[in-house]
């Protein structure tokens, strides 16, 4: 009954919160489900003592995706803003929107071009609320071009830390595709690692 009356309660304030305080909970909700999956994935490779190296980041904020850790291991402002101060939220959602739209008149989407075409929409509402693509850069200080090593070096560096399911909820929120490719990419992270685990045997 406890239970009930408790889920209850998160469903109403959850409903009760502006549209992008509720997207910045899903988005921690998704870190902590793709989290949950890959601690599991964890636990089974090192009974197998399967180990996977971080690969190294570009040490400047040069490359394509934007680590939301500093040098010594802290978040950065970008992803504290985009986890805390939202005030910018819901302009930064509707000027991604109405940034989509143009674009959309003036190209014919249609398929699968149309659903990247959204997410792209949804990346540039979340980069606009926490200050733009160029506030991303001056607040970070690593990255990477691809976004499989950048997933591998979150889950080497930082997985099982305090901060880690923040860390990811605020990449996801301007990287829209690490939500579907994070678990993938350390999975196949974990599957190179034990293939060169046999062949040293």
């Amino acid at each position: 009954m406890k239970t009930t009356l408790r889920l209850l309660l998160i469903v109403a304030l959850a409903s009760a919160l502006p549209a992008f305080a509720q997207r910045d909970i899903g988005n921690i909700i998704k870190a902590q489900i793709i989290l949950g999956k890959v601690m599991e994935l964890s636990a089974k490779m090192k009974e197998q003592s399967v180990e996977i190296v971080a690969p190294d980041p570009i040490p400047d904020s040069s490359g394509r995706f934007l680590l939301p850790y500093d040098n010594d291991g802290n978040l950065t402002e970008w992803a504290e803003k985009a986890l805390g101060a939202q005030m910018g939220a819901a302009v930064g959602a509707k000027a991604g929107e109405q940034a989509g739209k143009a674009l959309a008149s003036k190209v014919p989407f249609g398929g699968l071009a149309a659903g990247a075409l959204k997410g792209k929409s949804k990346e540039m509402g979340a980069l606009a609320a926490i200050g733009g693509v160029e506030f991303v850069k001056q607040t970070s200080t690593q990255s990477f071009n691809n976004l499989d090593d950048y997933s591998v070096y979150l889950h080497v560096m930082y997985g099982g830390t305090a901060e880690h399911e923040k860390a990811l909820a605020a990449a996801m929120s301007i990287y829209p595709a690490l939500e579907k490719g994070y678990d993938a990419s350390v999975r196949k992270a974990y599957q190179q690692g034990a293939r060169a685990q046999r062949a040293a045997k």
